[in-house]
């Protein structure tokens, strides 16, 4: 999957109950809109089975005030559908700060510096090693 705009752009793909979304430039509404289509039929296709997220967003700027809004939408949602953990590859203050308030409001009790990396492989380790512990508990 993905989804472009003169803003920025968006790519899914899962590694076996992870999925991994690819953002860059600014995220917009529309860009959440494709996103989350896209998301629910992976969901779907997990049936049900615990699943864990992460949001390669390394070269993301920022999010738009109504792309922020929504993305509280969206974690309330992967929170509903099974998502046990999730990591966040975030290097723009901005962007940081706007995960931080999103994760906040959306009611996500995370350490949100425990969940932030610099790099996919780190964020990977990470999911891969918190996912199984997750799962056992």
């Amino acid at each position: 999957m993905g989804f472009k705009n003169q803003y920025g752009q968006v790519s899914l793909y899962t590694e076996n109950n992870v999925v991994i979304a690819h953002f860059t430039g600014y995220i917009t509404s529309a860009l959440l809109h494709a996103f989350k289509i896209e998301l629910c039929e992976k969901i779907k296709s997990l049936k049900n089975r615990p699943w864990a997220y992460i949001s390669d967003s390394f070269d993301v700027l920022a999010a738009t005030p109504e792309a922020e809004k929504e993305m509280i939408n969206i974690s309330r949602l992967m929170a509903a559908n099974n998502c046990l953990i999730s990591a966040f590859v975030l290097t723009s203050a901005i962007a940081i700060n706007q995960m931080k308030r999103i994760l906040k409001c959306a009611k996500r009790n995370v350490n949100f510096s425990e969940c932030l990396f610099t790099d996919l492989d780190s964020a990977k380790q990470f999911i891969s090693h918190n996912l199984k512990s997750k799962q056992v508990n």
